[in-house]
């Protein structure tokens, strides 16, 4: 059955049956006027005209009281997050963020008790301009407001996708203590502890929480099924720059002139774990996969403080104050053994060279001025090799080889790889720590005068990031280590290759007595060529990135009712006004201008030999450090006209000043509600919204990532990519709109919204994949680019500045270039919808309810480079999804169906998901559907006696694994998760 239809079908049912005349009777239910999520207006959010989602305390407990990710991934509106499984997202260990819409995280606006908070503490771009929600005290929240349209007219930029307001619970007496425990097969589980306190008298209440949770690593190849031990139609990680890599030799002249004339590949390649990338050409390098070091969770420690009071000072003045405290700490990531190598050695100088680069015969040529890494006939590791093949080899290589050293090849060797990492035994590990701050208070009354009321309060947040330990391997280093004149004791000037203190480094596979991820034995290991952990201790740096946000704000609502009576009713206003001040500060030790150059001290001799460098290391960019900031004015007005009982328009405005190049901004918002019977209101709205850049996409310089692309006639290969900031950045607006239906009538409730959202010069950067496919369309050289010169300029190839060689190929790709640009219109519609019955059966009250979002469309227009190249045609992305390059996922249509049983101090929920299979995407390889995915959850929630309150979930009952997925991990790790089925049990005791 098409999904469309039957998504529809199931919203036309449920508003059909509302019209029999035996449910044609209201729910009387009085309901508390308050501000609602959306509107500076009391109302309730039943009577409202927007789209607004209300997730209660209880409503949480009867879902299992999942965690921030879970929560956000059971939103039908919801889009690909980060938050699973975080490896190939920028960075972003142990953060979590809300993507409603799938317009990304950073349209999407979070607020905390209505108002907002600091952007995430990194520089990661999946996150830049988001709000990391694992910063959230999740033990204060007494409910969750999610308003699923624009709503720039109230809160300004960022409100684009919708808001998700995250409320603190005010109702709590006493002592309330909660702890948790989650299986997880092959892991330590998840588990937490929580603590709250409430206090309440007839002047206000006072809330202290503190809470502490745990997420186990669990490795990627626990979960075979993910791991995936060969490299067939997807590339699920794997790459061919290796160790086992490719070396090449040749004679001193040839060596000399770059002409290499043989080239070989080491041993151990099969034995260590990789698939041979051409079995008939071995030369044409090992498979390696480096993912499989990788965690599919990572090791997680939330900590988490929060307290808050509210009290009246006088019969019309309250005080609101709120603290938070919030730390989680990712102690070792688990990462590849080491990168691959993107920038080389420099070459000999006039004057005789630099240590780290002068001893190679190779020529000058590549990025920077830069050769190749040269491996001379004395490294150990060359020796033992040539040893173990010699004479069988050939005599052109083992007669050059053993004469005049190789050089290890740009695109097919990294400096580890199936051996591990000797400091580690295994996996590279970072550690990854962010830390929050906030305050706020304020004070709100009564003005007798105007018959209105007031709100006045600030805000402050400060967020930290710190990333350390990330695998900086020097250049100059690993050249002088491959000479024999490695170590922390070794002068390179004065010291003997391999005497003393000065160590080689062997880059062969006969280093590593075998593969420690797998527990494959290498029979080629040579025990006396094996790597020190203190010479590769030196060679390798670690790194650190440091990023400060800090957010200031300060608001004032004045509302009320005029003196105005229509039909409907008094006249309600409200008028304020934001002054904000943001700021993002970052710092890495890989600062461009300390170390520009490969040679730039302490990892070279000091010599400029470079210009225009990125860095002293083989992969980590060196970056300018960044500190800005910016301060934004806004004015607001709000205006509802119940023009008759039956119906009501509000009006709102909002006017905000970026200074700058931004300027100023004015957007408007018009909604609507009718209740046109009874039993059935309809509602809609229409409005604009505004966003713009963020300040550190203003900043000159780049970003260095990495990125897996499907080469022509090379396959799949990781390589740099460096995304560079843009100061002529322009601000994106959008225009929205809703339609709606409301059904409420006696047991039975239902709502049918159709949206659509018209983008203008969508801020964004250019996918990666897409510049590659643009050079390289096919395995045709006439099909090529390589003449166009601005699309040149912005590739990296290993033979680059070399006039013999023609380096403009897909298997000498080094590095490319992408830009943060504004790009394209988008036009996305689709239809929410939800449905609800209540009915008394067995003493108790059974519930039958679904909720899902079907995206009809997500068209997208042609992305052009600012030099005017066409980067990706347009599209419809509805449907689709593509995780390797630019990691987005559009199911159509995604559904939640549960049914609830509730006697009394007792819950038992059944909860049915799915979620539409999309069309993987992917340059270069045939499309590939992804089937859809069904999981199933049981809870029971219930109260045992002594005052104690049990729940117990089975998640994902019949351990159903996410479907099949071109992605790093074979799974939409944006959408799904991997981690089988999962028993939860939790207990909870109030004093």
């Amino acid at each position: 059955m098409n999904r469309w239809a039957l998504g529809l079908g199931v919203s036309a049912l449920a508003v059909l049956a509302a019209a029999d005349g035996a449910w044609a009777q209201n729910a009387a239910t009085d309901v508390e006027e308050v501000v609602v999520t959306g509107t500076f207006l009391a109302g309730t959010p039943e009577g409202g005209a927007q789209s607004v989602d209300v997730i209660t305390a209880q409503e949480l407990e009867q879902r299992g009281a999942p965690t921030m990710v879970e929560l956000i991934k059971t939103i039908g509106a919801s889009g690909s997050v980060v938050g699973e499984s975080n490896r190939f997202l920028g960075g972003t260990a142990g953060a979590a963020t809300v993507n409603l819409r799938g317009f990304g995280a950073a349209r999407t606006l979070v607020l905390f008790n209505s108002r907002r908070l600091a952007y995430a503490p990194s520089a990661a771009p999946s996150v830049s301009s988001a709000v990391d929600i694992n910063l959230i005290p999740q033990a204060a929240i007494g409910r969750i407001e999610v308003l699923r349209e624009g709503a720039a007219a109230t809160y300004g930029s960022e409100a684009v996708g919708g808001v998700v307001n995250f409320l603190s619970r005010r109702d709590l007496e006493g002592l309330e203590l909660d702890a948790s425990y989650g299986f997880v097969r092959g892991s330590n589980g998840d588990y937490g502890v929580n603590g709250a306190y409430g206090w309440r008298n007839d002047r206000g209440n006072l809330l202290l929480t503190a809470g502490y949770r745990r997420r186990s690593e669990l490795w990627l190849i626990d979960r075979d099924e993910w791991s995936m031990r060969t490299p067939d139609i997807n590339a699920a990680g794997w790459s061919t720059a290796s160790t086992p890599g490719v070396f090449l030799t040749g004679t001193a002249a040839q060596l000399a002139s770059g002409a290499f004339a043989t080239s070989f590949l080491d041993n151990g390649c099969v034995e260590l774990g990789g698939v041979l990338a051409n079995p008939a050409s071995p030369a044409a390098g090992c498979r390696y996969h480096p993912t499989i070091s990788d965690n599919l969770v990572n090791d997680e420690h939330h900590y988490q403080l929060y307290g808050e009071v509210n009290f009246d000072l006088a019969d019309d003045l309250e005080f609101h104050g709120e603290a938070m405290w919030v730390r989680r700490v990712v102690p070792h990531e688990r990462v590849m053994a080491a990168s691959s190598t993107t920038q080389f050695p420099s070459p000999i100088a006039a004057s005789g060279g630099s240590p780290g680069g002068g001893t190679s015969p190779y020529p000058a040529v590549g990025l920077n001025q830069q050769s190749r890494f040269y491996v001379p006939n004395t490294n150990p590791g060359l020796v033992a090799f040539l040893a173990q093949n010699c004479p069988g080899l050939g005599a052109p290589v083992c007669t050059n080889a053993a004469a005049n050293g190789v050089v290890a090849s740009p695109t097919l060797w990294r400096p580890l790889g199936f051996g591990g990492n000797p400091l580690t035994g295994g996996a590279a590990l970072q550690r990854r720590q962010a830390e929050a701050f906030r305050v706020a208070g304020g004070f709100k009354g009564r003005l007798p005068v105007l018959n209105a009321k007031w709100d006045a309060g600030v805000t402050y947040m400060r967020a930290e990031g710190y990333a350390e330990n990330g695998p900086g391997t020097s250049v100059s280093r690993l050249q002088l280590a491959l000479r024999g004149l490695g170590g922390p004791g070794c002068n390179p000037v004065t010291g003997t290759p391999g005497v003393g203190a000065c160590q080689y480094f062997n880059p062969f596979a006969n280093a590593y007595p075998g593969n420690p991820i797998t527990g494959e034995r290498n029979p080629f290991h040579a025990p006396a060529a094996a790597n020190s952990a203190e010479v590769w201790g030196w060679i390798e740096e670690n790194t650190f990135v440091r990023s400060v946000n800090q957010l200031f704000t300060a608001d004032a609502v004045l509302s009320g009712e005029a003196p105005i009576t229509l039909p409907g009713g008094a006249v309600a206003w409200a008028v304020g006004g934001q002054w904000r001040y943001d700021s993002t500060l970052l710092r890495s030790s890989a600062d461009l201008g300390a170390t520009p150059c490969v040679d730039s001290l302490p990892y070279g001799d000091g010599l400029p030999l470079c210009t225009g460098g990125t860095g002293p290391f083989t992969f980590v960019s060196a970056s300018a450090p960044i500190d800005v900031d910016r301060r934004v004015t806004a004015g607001f007005a709000e205006l509802r006209l119940p023009i008759t009982t039956d119906f009501e328009i509000t009006g709102a405005v909002r006017h905000e000043r970026f200074g700058g190049a931004f300027g100023s901004t004015t957007n408007p918002k018009l909604s609507a509600r009718w209740q046109a019977t009874p039993w059935l209101a309809v509602r809609g709205s229409v409005g604009t919204t505004f966003r713009a850049p963020d300040q550190t996409a203003l900043s000159p310089g780049s970003i260095r990532s990495v990125s897996l692309f499907n080469l022509p006639g090379v396959g799949a290969l990781y390589r740099t990519v460096d995304v560079a900031g843009n100061p002529g950045l322009t601000p994106e607006k959008a225009t929205t709109y809703n339609a709606g239906l409301v059904v409420r009538a006696g047991g039975f409730s239902a709502t049918v919204d159709y949206y659509k959202i018209a983008f203008r010069n969508e801020l964004t950067n250019e996918v990666a994949g897409r510049v590659v496919s643009t050079m390289f369309p096919g395995t045709s050289p006439a099909t090529w680019g390589c003449a166009n010169a601005v699309l040149r300029a912005r590739f990296t190839f290993s033979d680059d500045g070399d006039p013999t060689t023609d380096d403009c190929t897909p298997a000498k790709l080094l590095g490319v270039r992408t830009n943060l640009i504004n790009g394209p219109d988008v036009d996305t519609s689709g239809v929410d919808f939800s449905l609800r019955y209540d009915m008394p059966f067995a003493d108790g009250e059974l519930s039958f309810a679904a909720e899902g979002t079907y995206l009809i469309a997500y068209k997208r227009g042609d992305v052009v480079a600012p030099e005017g190249f066409l980067i990706t045609p347009a599209a419809n992305r509805a449907g689709t999804s593509e995780l390797l390059n630019a990691f987005y996922s559009y199911p159509r249509l995604k559904l939640i169906g549960s049914i609830n049983y509730n006697r009394g101090d007792h819950n038992l929920r059944w909860v049915t998901r799915f979620q539409e299979g999309t069309d993987n995407l992917v340059t270069g390889a045939p499309t590939l559907r992804t089937k859809d995915e069904i999981q199933h959850d049981l809870i029971y929630a219930g109260t045992v006696g002594w005052d104690t309150r049990v729940t117990v979930a089975v998640k994902n009952i019949l351990d159903k694994d996410p479907p099949f997925a071109r992605s790093q991990y074979n799974y939409d790790y944006t959408q799904g998760s991997p981690l089988g089925r999962v028993v939860e049990i939790g207990l909870r005791r109030r004093f």
